[in-house]
C-alpha cells in the first residue's frame, strides 16, 4: 500500500491513518565515532518535520566528539553506563536515565571506561532553546 503521508511505495503503510513500519538505517561510521553503531530513522523517512530518533550502541570507552546541535535532544539510556558531559562538567550515566540536552549546548556523550553503554536518541523540535546543561 502507498503511504500517504510520503507517496512512496517503498514504505509500508498499516492504516489509512498513515500507522508505518519502518526498517531503520544502520550506521557503522559516524562522525568520528567510528566504533559506535547507530540505527536511526530521520525525518527523511518519515516527513516529521526535524524529528531523528535512534538507537546507538558506543562500544566500551568510546564517546562522540563535543558538538551543539539547533534541535532538542533527549538521551534515554537502555543498558551499560555512560557519561555527559557540557561545559559545566561530567554526569555518570546508568541504565533509566533520561538526559534532556537543550538546542545550541555544547555536549559530550557515550560510554563509560568500564563498560558499553545503549541509549534511545530523539533529536527534534522547532522551538530552539537559548539555555544550557548545568550540574550540581
Amino acid at each position: 500500500m502507498e503511504n500517504p503521508l510520503t507517496n512512496s511505495p517503498g514504505i509500508p503503510c498499516m492504516t489509512k491513518l498513515g500507522i508505518q513500519v519502518i526498517e531503520p538505517e544502520t550506521v557503522i561510521a559516524s562522525d568520528g565515532v567510528e566504533d559506535a553503531v547507530i540505527d536511526s530513522v530521520s525525518n527523511g523517512v518519515t516527513d516529521t518535520g526535524g524529528l531523528s530518533i535512534s538507537v546507538v550502541r558506543f562500544p566500551r570507552g568510546v564517546r562522540r566528539p563535543w558538538s551543539s546541535h539547533p534541535q532538542d535532544q533527549y538521551a534515554w539510556i537502555i543498558s551499560g553506563t555512560g557519561v555527559i558531559a557540557s561545559e559545566d562538567g561530567e554526569v555518570k550515566l546508568t541504565p533509566g536515565a533520561l538526559v534532556f540536552i537543550p538546542a545550541n549546548t555544547m555536549h559530550q556523550h557515550g560510554a563509560s571506561d568500564e563498560a558499553a553503554m545503549t541509549q534511545l536518541s530523539i533529536i527534534g523540535g522547532d522551538k530552539p532553546r537559548d539555555t544550557r546543561l548545568s550540574f550540581s
